[in-house]
């Protein structure tokens, strides 16, 4: 439901959880946007507002609403930069005192958005200060897990795409160089331009919203977002090693592959990658871990809105030519066919739970009704994405497999 043109209202009815969701995203393209100064946004946006100036008042005001939750979240869908920010508190009809929290919810939304706490066209400068001291210890002690910076370093690796090859918050050293004047700046550009969804989730009187959406002093804006990134296929490998102090050594693979989210081949493409690493019975976790013992940990992970597959494991220093032999034989194996019938219908039954569980999640119901919002028809519903994955043949699977190929690999050697 269109507010203004770029603001959209999403009502999610549904008596399944005993809490109240709403989530109001801002999008914008990934390449057009600083992502630390949004990242400072999004630090803002659940510290202190101008009714609630400081964090403690804004903690308060969450406890009177009976623990309500804020949080904020940063992250790329495709070539779209995403900032989120979530709100949840228990249904009205649990309150003791008989408020109505989506209305509670929706005066906290204005607050944050409408009232930031600023000095003229600034956020206040002590508080920004702090929170822009959290996030730059945030991303420093990212680097300090070895698989997540492993993941960073893959992608500068693979990607060719200038705006994919950093982290979604951006970096410690980009942050440091942004001040709270243009990350306010960044917060008024984001509310007169981005897109904006709002999405309600729970027993919502969806006539009511909308009459308080509509005194929202938001603007119309057209923006023409790219969710779909694919990069063009190479015949070169790009390859890095690189040496850390660590207990263990870490893997990183990047394929190439043919299929998009939503494509013709997106529902092989899931039944292969879940046959390839994504559960405990595929044949990563089972050949390298299980019978081989050469990884502590082993995994697939597939992201069809950038068309890569990657492969992670967490091994040692020593053991990296022996990995990279038996995870392209493993490979290998799903391009000539060989795995069982039964491993096949053990994936897509994975696949299917997996689906319908995700169900159970305010936040996995608010992705759905944006991917359906921006896709159409290629967001399928429950019953569609089962009646797909059911009717993945083996060939289907075989002939997808043969089109992922590996374009980079990057490798952290551990030692003490």
């Amino acid at each position: 439901m269109q507010i203004v043109d770029g603001v959209y209202l999403h009502v999610i009815q549904t008596e399944k959880f005993k809490t109240n969701h709403l989530t109001c995203r801002f999008s914008a393209d990934v390449s057009k946007v600083n992502k630390a100064r949004r990242a400072l946004v999004a630090q803002m946006l659940a510290t202190a507002t101008a009714d609630y100036p400081n964090p403690r008042l804004l903690r308060q005001k969450l406890a009177e609403l009976y623990g309500a939750g804020l949080s904020t979240k940063v992250t790329t869908k495709g070539l779209v930069h995403l900032v989120d920010l979530d709100l949840s508190a228990v249904g009205s009809e649990f309150a003791l005192g008989g408020e109505d929290t989506v209305n509670e919810l929706m005066a906290l939304l204005r607050s944050i958005l409408f009232n930031p706490l600023r000095t003229v066209e600034q956020y206040q400068t002590s508080v920004f200060d702090m929170e822009k001291a959290n996030l730059i210890n945030y991303l420093e002690a990212d680097k300090e897990d070895i698989f997540y910076y492993s993941d960073l370093e893959l992608d500068r690796l693979y990607f060719t795409h200038d705006s994919l090859k950093q982290s979604s918050y951006s970096t410690p050293e980009q942050v440091a160089k942004e001040n709270s004047y243009t990350a306010f700046q960044e917060f008024q550009r984001m509310l007169r331009e981005d897109r904006i969804d709002i999405f309600l989730v729970g027993k919502i009187d969806e006539y009511k919203i909308l009459q308080g959406l509509h005194q929202l002093p938001f603007s119309p804006r057209q923006v023409s977002l790219n969710y779909q990134y694919q990069q063009n296929l190479t015949n070169i490998t790009r390859e890095k090693l690189e040496t850390k102090q660590a207990n263990q050594s870490v893997l990183d693979l990047a394929y190439h592959v043919p299929s998009v989210y939503g494509g013709e081949d997106y529902a092989s493409l899931l039944v292969a990658n879940g046959l390839l690493g994504l559960f405990p019975h595929s044949l990563l976790f089972t050949e390298l871990r299980e019978k081989a013992g050469l990884a502590y940990t082993i995994s697939s992970h597939l992201d069809p809105f950038q068309s890569v597959l990657k492969i992670q494991a967490g091994i040692d220093r020593d053991q990296r030519q022996r990995v990279m032999q038996l995870v392209t034989k493993q490979l290998h194996a799903l391009k000539s066919g060989r795995f069982t019938s039964d491993l096949v219908k053990k994936t897509k039954k994975m696949l299917v739970n997996s689906a319908t569980l995700s169900e159970d999640y305010a936040k996995s119901l608010i992705e759905l009704a944006y991917n359906r919002s921006v896709f159409g028809e290629k967001a399928k519903t429950l019953s569609e994405f089962q009646q797909e994955v059911q009717a993945v043949s083996k060939q289907d699977i075989v002939r997808l497999a043969n089109k992922i190929k590996l374009q980079a690999v990057y490798f952290m050697e551990g030692e003490q």
